[in-house]
């Protein structure tokens, strides 16, 4: 039997692909930071849901236009992973599902190729999940690697970009949640926070800054 490629994803993730939680609880702060490409651009702790003790701990976020859309894995910011050059951590998670069935077709995800999907944004990868059929075998496989495909692509994504990094990091102490408010349940992500507490402590003293460049298209 062939299963659509759509199950790539957790339930209850709304319109980008996190696998699920496979690390267990990283901070036990009650502080909620909530993220998504779309989210409104609102100081730390007025976003929808978000709650915070001390807004004043999370001031350096409040200076940096679109902190939260910078978490999220539709956010443009190429870096390198098994080889290749993906544009967004959506582009690099859709490609290694469907490396599984075609790694020609994956291929045109990454920047090498030079296609119009590998320099489009990260809604464009999102909407080719379906470019093949996982059977149940391929499937099997996938469920087993995908939380650690998008840990990989999302450490990738954050240890090359000091200014991404340092956003993340601003982002301690508080729970990091994923929510598009559609509709949609929100979603801890337990391994987004166990990134940002594994990085290097020198760049926890590093002052945050704007980005390099500005996202084109950021939406889910």
């Amino acid at each position: 039997m062939l299963i659509g490629a759509a199950r790539d994803g957790g339930a209850g993730h709304g319109f980008v692909s996190y696998p699920g939680h496979s690390l267990p609880v990283v901070t036990t702060v009650e502080d909620r930071l909530y993220f998504f490409s779309g989210s409104a651009d609102l100081p730390p702790g007025q976003g929808v849901h978000e709650q915070v003790a001390d807004a004043t701990h999370y001031a350096a976020l409040a200076g940096v236009p679109q902190w939260r859309r910078m978490l999220s894995n539709f956010w443009p910011a190429e870096f390198t992973l098994g080889g290749r050059t993906y544009r967004t951590v959506e582009h690099a998670f859709q490609a290694a599902k469907i490396a599984l069935v075609d790694p020609v077709l994956a291929a045109r995800f990454a920047l090498e190729s030079d296609t119009d999907l590998a320099r489009g944004d990260g809604a464009a990868a999102r909407k080719h999940r379906k470019l093949v059929l996982l059977d149940e075998v391929q499937l099997h496989r996938w469920d087993g690697c995908k939380n650690a495909v998008m840990r990989e692509a999302m450490c990738a994504k954050f240890s090359r970009h000091e200014a991404l990094r340092a956003v993340l990091l601003a982002t301690r102490p508080a729970q990091l949640w994923h929510g598009t408010g559609r509709g949609q349940p929100p979603a801890r992500i337990h391994d987004l926070e166990a990134i940002r507490d594994g990085c290097d402590g020198d760049s926890a003293q590093r002052r945050v800054t704007r980005p390099e460049s500005s996202p084109a298209g950021n939406t889910n």
